[in-house]
């Protein structure tokens, strides 16, 4: 009997340590947009939580490991990667977010990674002076993309449609060598236009700075359903260094480290510093989910469907899990660093 009991007691132990042991995952795979120069890094919020080792630091105390892997097809190739099931977090834009969820990718959103600045250049020789000067113009735009989204959307409010311009679906590097070539007139792109422009290969003829957050692309960094389920804890984690790295980046005195961390990505220091310059990063990097984040989701929702991109509605509540997010900025205490906002981005009172 003292035999059994042993043994038994001996099996429980087992069984406890092989629950511990899988408590945490071998490795937590992270994906995000990169800038088509072959470089292992990328921008926003992902890359400060990796160049500052914001997550790295939240599993110190565990075996987990961490892969970062940057996409130069941005989204759609973001969007592969889930469904094959290579990826357990990936930061990238709503659009190919929204394309993704309604095919049937199995992700949810746990946090914003900010907005970013969306750019319109063209040829010095082409008399385009602003969004309805692109009339009968061959213009090129990473199609998929959040960056497709900003174009047809600036579109429609300068009362144009895809059949007033000839569109050209061509990734960030082939971009730059086909404006060179002369073969398009326009570009609609990121910051990394802007090293053009001090070439003086181009003229920048719209900047959604110029109109404020509501014309900036965005976007979301995302889990799968199955990490999550699995892993909450991890998952916790992992957002709590997402914050982390949106805290450190509202600091102005960090400004200038964060520049020199997203060259890391082929941007030029130049082009970020004047995508950024006279904007607080705190108001860019806000990670709330609040009324203003799902109210850009809506808006691009409805796009989507309207511009028939997407079929299949989207389950917001079920997709958007704010908990996670919620419950950093209370351990860090950091519930007033940024104030919720109202669906037209004005923070709210209180």
């Amino acid at each position: 009997m003292q035999f059994i009991r042993f043994a038994a007691a001996a099996v429980l132990a087992v069984v406890s340590a092989t629950a511990q042991a899988q408590a945490w995952p071998e490795q937590i795979r992270f994906g995000g947009f990169g800038q088509g120069f072959g470089k292992p890094y990328g921008l926003a919020v992902l890359a400060i939580a990796q160049g500052k080792g914001f997550i790295a630091e939240e599993f110190k105390d565990t075996p987990v490991k961490l892969s970062f892997e940057y996409f130069t097809g941005t989204g759609p190739a973001i969007n592969e990667a889930i469904a094959n099931k290579r990826l357990d977090f990936a930061q990238y834009g709503a659009l190919p977010n929204i394309v993704g969820k309604a095919a049937g990718l199995p992700t949810r959103i746990v946090t914003s990674y900010g907005y970013t600045t969306i750019f319109g250049v063209a040829r010095p020789d082409v008399p385009v002076k602003s969004f309805k000067d692109l009339k009968g113009k061959r213009v090129a735009v990473a199609k998929g993309t959040v960056l497709h989204w900003a174009f047809l959307k600036a579109l429609e409010q300068n009362g144009l449609t895809l059949k007033d311009v000839t569109l050209l679906d061509l990734s960030t590097a082939d971009q730059l060598a086909a404006l060179t070539a002369g073969s398009v007139d326009a570009v609609i792109g990121s910051s990394v236009l802007l090293s053009l422009r001090d070439k003086g290969l181009v003229k920048v003829f719209y900047s959604s700075h110029d109109i404020g957050p509501k014309a900036a692309g965005f976007g979301a960094i995302t889990v799968t359903e199955s990490f999550e389920q699995q892993y909450p804890e991890a998952t916790q984690r992992v957002v709590r260094g997402l914050v982390r790295a949106a805290a450190w980046l509202s600091a102005e005195q960090n400004r200038e480290e964060a520049l020199r961390i997203w060259t890391r990505s082929g941007v030029p220091y130049e082009a970020l510093r004047s995508e950024y310059d006279g904007v607080p990063l705190k108001d860019v990097f806000n990670p709330r989910i609040d009324d203003f984040f799902v109210s850009q989701y809506r808006d691009a929702i409805a796009f989507s469907k309207d511009q028939k991109l997407i079929r299949a509605g989207i389950d917001l509540q079920q997709w958007f899990q704010p908990k996670y997010v919620n419950q950093a900025l209370q351990q860090l205490k950091l519930e007033q660093a940024w104030p919720r906002r109202d669906a037209n981005g004005k923070p709210l009172e209180g």
